[in-house]
């Protein structure tokens, strides 16, 4: 008989967590590159924290895959960058780059956490969320602190919802030109 306790990563899975190794990978060589050039030491401080996010799920990903018997993926190593280079990247583009990643790590994880079925694995997503939540909110923070921060457009408040009606609301390439939405604009 089966032993019905012990469930096998499914496709999903094993594709998410490959995809999550090759990221973490990636931003660790990314990363340590960034910490040797950061002049800021708020700015500094911000990847020390995504840098150490990224070699915690390296470790996780690695005790998983060991565990499943799953071959560790050949990821990004310290061949892969040279931190010895010239600085190219300004300590703001550091950071704006820093809240961007972390907004593409909400975004995966979340959608990481809707393909899992295995507990264990939505556990490890559940936790990559939140070091991106966290990301997000001190890279923005210190954003809107140094003025960096651009925020999407104000725009006025509509005077009443109104339904759609026929086509024109497509219209706008070919036919009379309407007003942009809210979400088209953002």
């Amino acid at each position: 008989m089966d032993d019905k306790t012990k469930i096998l990563l499914t496709s999903a899975e094993m594709a998410t967590l490959w995809v999550q190794y090759m990221n973490d990978t990636a931003a660790n060589c990314v990363l340590s590159y960034f910490i040797e050039k950061a002049d800021d030491s708020e700015v500094k401080s911000i990847i020390e924290f995504a840098h150490d996010s990224s070699k915690k799920n390296i470790v996780n990903l690695q005790e998983i895959f060991k565990k499943e018997g799953f071959p560790i993926p050949i990821g990004f190593t310290k061949s892969d960058v040279n931190i010895s280079a010239a600085r190219l990247f300004s300590d703001s583009y550091v950071l704006m780059y820093l809240r961007n990643m972390s907004v593409l790590g909400m975004a995966a994880s979340g959608i990481a956490l809707g393909l899992v079925t295995r507990d264990d694995i939505a556990a490890f997503q559940k936790q990559v969320l939140k070091s991106a939540v966290i990301l997000q909110d001190l890279a923005k923070g210190l954003m809107l602190k140094q003025g960096t921060y651009i925020r999407p457009p104000f725009i006025s408040t509509p005077d009443k919802a109104v339904y759609i009606e026929g086509q024109h609301f497509l219209a706008g390439f070919l036919g009379e030109i309407r007003p942009l939405t809210a979400i088209e604009i953002t």
